[in-house]
C-alpha cells in the first residue's frame, strides 16, 4: 500500500514516497504551506496511508483540521521497529529511531553511528546485529551560540554565520570559532571512540548543519539529508512483513 512518509522537524516537513527502497519523490515545505500542500499531493499521488514522525508534535495541531480520510498513524513508542532497542528508557525520541533505521536501511549488516547535526546533535550507534545501543545529546551550533549569551553578562546574542578562523581576532569571530570547531572537536573524539568498539564503523551525518560541518570532519563519512525519511520507509515495510 503506498504510503506518504512525513518528517515533521523543528522548522520544516519533509514529504515523501518510496517503491521499495528507492525515493519516487521528496518535498520540503515550511509549516504555514503545508496544510494547503498536503490535500495536492494526496490528489496527485495514490497515497493510501500516512505515515509519520513529528519530532515536535506541531503537525497533530494541524493534521485533524485537514479532514484527511486516509488511515493516518505516528512513530510513537508502540511501533513495532526493524531493530532490537537495548536503550534503557523509553524516553528515545522517534527522529532517533527512525534514523537508525535508516542506516540499517542503507547498510545492512554494518556498524553505524547516526550524527544528526540539527537543533542539538545527536549520535546514535547501531550494531551489525541490528541491536541499537543508544549514544550522546549535546547542543548543536546555534544553541552554543545563545548559550554563550544567555550565561554570560556580555557576550552578545550572534545568529550562527558560518565557520570562522580557528584563531578569533574578534569576540563575534571567538565566539563563531569556538562554536564550530569546538563540534568538530567533539564529534571528531566521539567518532574515534566509537570506532575503537565497532570495527568498520559507518558514519552517517544528516540534518540542517551536516554540510557545514562534513569538511571538517577528519573520518570518512557520509552525508545524507534524507535519512530520517529512508528510516520510516524501513519500519513501513517491517510492518508490512
Amino acid at each position: 500500500m503506498p504510503y506518504l512518509l512525513i518528517d515533521a522537524g523543528n522548522t520544516r516537513v519533509k514529504l515523501a514516497m518510496f517503491l521499495d527502497n528507492e525515493m519516487l519523490f521528496k518535498e520540503v515545505l515550511a509549516y504555514d504551506h503545508f496544510g494547503s500542500r498536503l490535500p495536492e499531493l494526496l490528489q496527485i499521488h495514490p497515497i493510501q496511508n500516512i505515515f509519520i514522525c513529528d519530532v515536535g508534535g506541531k503537525l497533530e495541531a494541524i493534521i485533524p483540521s485537514l479532514q484527511i480520510n486516509l488511515p493516518i498513524a505516528y512513530l510513537t513508542a508502540q511501533s513495532i521497529l526493524p531493530f532490537e532497542n537495548l536503550y534503557e528508557s523509553v524516553t528515545l525520541g522517534s527522529d532517533r529511531k527512525a534514523l537508525v533505521a535508516g542506516a540499517m536501511a542503507l547498510y545492512p549488516q554494518r556498524n553505524c553511528l547516526v550524527i544528526d547535526a540539527g537543533t542539538c546533535v545527536t549520535y546514535d550507534v547501531i550494531t551489525h546485529a541490528h541491536e541499537y545501543l543508544g549514544g550522546n545529546i549535546t547542543p548543536g551550533l546555534q544553541m552554543r551560540m545563545q548559550a554563550m549569551h544567555a550565561f554570560t553578562g556580555k557576550l552578545p546574542l550572534l545568529e550562527w554565520q558560518g565557520a570562522a578562523a580557528v584563531l578569533g581576532t574578534t569576540t563575534d569571530a571567538c565566539m563563531q570559532s569556538g562554536a564550530y570547531y569546538g563540534l568538530i572537536g567533539e564529534i571528531n573524539y566521539l567518532v574515534e571512540a566509537y570506532q575503537q568498539n565497532h570495527p568498520g564503523l559507518i558514519v552517517l551525518l544528516t540534518g540542517g548543519d551536516a554540510q557545514v560541518l562534513a569538511k571538517s570532519i577528519k573520518t570518512s563519512i557520509f552525508v545524507n539529508e534524507d535519512l530520517l525519511l529512508y528510516g520510516l520507509n524501513k519500519i513501513v515495510n517491517h510492518h508490512a512483513e
